[in-house]
């Protein structure tokens, strides 16, 4: 099994008749496996959570998802929100915590890491100042990740990113099912003149047969709406979906 570290042990010093002193010198190991062929995220006994580049899980960080089985990327946008910027600096914030994390879960027992390789390819290039160019931009990323064989494993960013990573997905799988866990159904039809937007993603993805609805559960929706019944849409064109 590998450490984080090696420590080599100098020859013995002897100084004007002082006992001899072994000195030992502690250097970093390349390697961030645990004597396995898979990327397993350094532990904090060894290396400091302050230490490193900040990638998620402090994985190692590669240029693309090739041999990869899982990959973590970042959507760094906030351009389709309605209200309150600042999600752009998501997945940058998410790497930082993420070094708190540890490789197994003692509860279920879980190792990941144990038959997974997994990465971080760091972040899809976004316009900021082009929401539907962002679109393509992350619709293309993905699409390169999937034909690889990868699972992507997303940071965002706000709402809008769901639509061009779905039709990536349906594009490769089909149809595909999606737990969907937010206060709002994401299904308006225009918001200041504009389709694309953080509200409106869910209802671009069903127009345009990206989601098997039989197999869609959004959770947690809540609160006010533009009309008595917000979820009326939802209802009338896809009665498939669960709303919890």
């Amino acid at each position: 099994m590998w450490s984080l570290c090696r420590t080599f042990i100098s020859p013995a010093l002897s100084t004007g008749g002082l006992p001899s002193l072994r000195r030992s010198v502690v250097a970093p190991l390349v390697s961030r496996s645990y004597g396995t062929r898979f990327n397993v995220p350094p532990s904090a006994e060894f290396v400091s959570r302050v230490s490193g580049i900040s990638t998620m899980y402090k994985l190692p960080h590669q240029e693309s998802a090739e041999g990869l089985d899982a990959a973590f990327i970042g959507v760094p946008i906030d351009t389709g929100t309605s209200n309150r910027p600042g999600a752009r600096f998501g997945p940058r914030q998410i790497r930082v915590e993420s070094a708190l994390l540890r490789s197994f879960n003692s509860g279920t027992r879980a190792a990941p890491y144990d038959s997974l390789m997994v990465a971080d390819i760091g972040d899809v290039n976004v316009n900021l100042y082009d929401l539907k160019d962002t679109c393509t931009r992350i619709r293309e990323f993905y699409r390169r990740v999937l034909s690889a064989g990868c699972i992507p494993l997303t940071m965002g960013g706000d709402h809008t990113i769901a639509y061009p990573i779905l039709q990536a997905v349906a594009e490769k799988h089909g149809p595909v099912g999606l737990v969907h866990v937010d206060a709002h159904a994401d299904t308006s039809d225009v918001v200041l003149g504009e389709r694309i937007g953080h509200g409106t993603p869910f209802r671009r993805c069903v127009e345009e047969g990206l989601l098997d609805c039989s197999r869609v559960v959004q959770i947690g929706l809540r609160g006010s709406g533009y009309s008595a019944d917000s979820y009326a849409w939802s209802r009338a064109q896809v009665p498939e979906i669960n709303n919890i």
